[in-house]
């Protein structure tokens, strides 16, 4: 069996996929159903939840299990580019999903709590989120720190804790989830996208146009699925970092200029029917 048949085979064994995990995640969708669902009305200032909404949370529930739960977790000890693909879903790609998902009025009540309130007030600042999110990124990708933290299991899981954490906070002033905390306007929010996009740039440009190793731990090819060189495992590790974020952010800003586009229509319509009630008002004068 060739190395890239393993690979995919790896997928196809049921004892590589964590069943504990997945229960889990199959409680927390079934409890959001729920609460979106038949439960809603029981819920302080509810609203209707429309099914997009619903699709990008349990994308993001499945993206995020994918990332922990499924064999792509044990792919990470054998390929730095399969570890850096775990870190791209669980930082660029699920945490929007799951932010656009969450209704506001779920979303409210937790937020308004006295010691989280506060918390996330400052961590969502934009300025703060930006380089809190990238400033960890980058410091995690320092090798002599990368090598400590993948030589602690404990460490590794709270690194990966602290960082989702910041990519939250990041994606916080983008998505604003909860209305009366969404002061962004959407030009700043374009802004935002763009300087994320920018700062994360020089670590994976580093990573994949270096010549040498970096990380020791992926220094020596791998015995189970010996695809590429570590030099090679390197880089495209590199490139899959940058390529899922320019992708993800394409869409960030997709979905800002339609929203931008849409309050602006809004607004329009609200100073038209402005201007026909006060010409209505005119004419009975007249």
């Amino acid at each position: 069996m060739t190395a890239e048949e393993t690979f995919f085979q790896i997928f196809l064994y049921p004892e590589n996929w964590d069943y504990t995990l997945n229960l889990i995640f199959l409680l927390i969708a079934v409890a959001y159903l729920l609460l979106t669902g038949p439960f809603r009305n029981r819920l302080k200032g509810e609203e209707a939840v429309p099914v997009w909404k619903k699709i990008c949370f349990l994308l993001g529930l499945i993206v995020t299990y994918f990332s922990l739960g499924s064999p792509l977790d044990l792919l990470t000890h054998e390929l730095f580019s399969m570890h850096m693909l775990q870190m791209s879903l669980m930082f660029f790609v699920a945490p929007p999903l799951l932010l656009l998902g969450i209704p506001a009025y779920l979303l409210d009540p937790v937020v308004r709590l006295p010691g989280v309130h506060g918390l996330i007030a400052f961590f969502t600042r934009p300025v703060i989120s930006m380089f809190f999110f990238n400033g960890l990124m980058w410091i995690y990708h320092v090798p002599p720190i990368f090598e400590a933290i993948m030589s602690s299991h404990a460490g590794h899981n709270a690194a990966h804790a602290l960082i989702l954490f910041a990519s939250l906070c990041m994606w916080w002033p983008i998505i604003g989830p909860v209305p009366g905390m969404d002061r962004l306007k959407p030009l700043l929010k374009l802004a935002l996208i763009f300087g994320n996009g920018v700062l994360l740039t020089p670590p994976c440009a580093m990573i994949t146009f270096t010549d040498s190793i970096l990380y020791p731990t992926y220094s020596q090819m791998s015995h189970m699925l010996p695809l590429m060189s570590p030099l090679h495992d390197q880089q495209l590790g590199g490139v899959i970092m940058k390529v899922v974020q320019e992708i993800v952010y394409i869409f960030a800003i997709g979905l800002v200029f339609v929203k931008w586009i849409r309050l602006e229509r809004e607004k329009d319509e609200r100073e038209q029917l402005e201007l026909e009630k006060q010409g209505h008002v005119l004419s009975r004068q007249e």
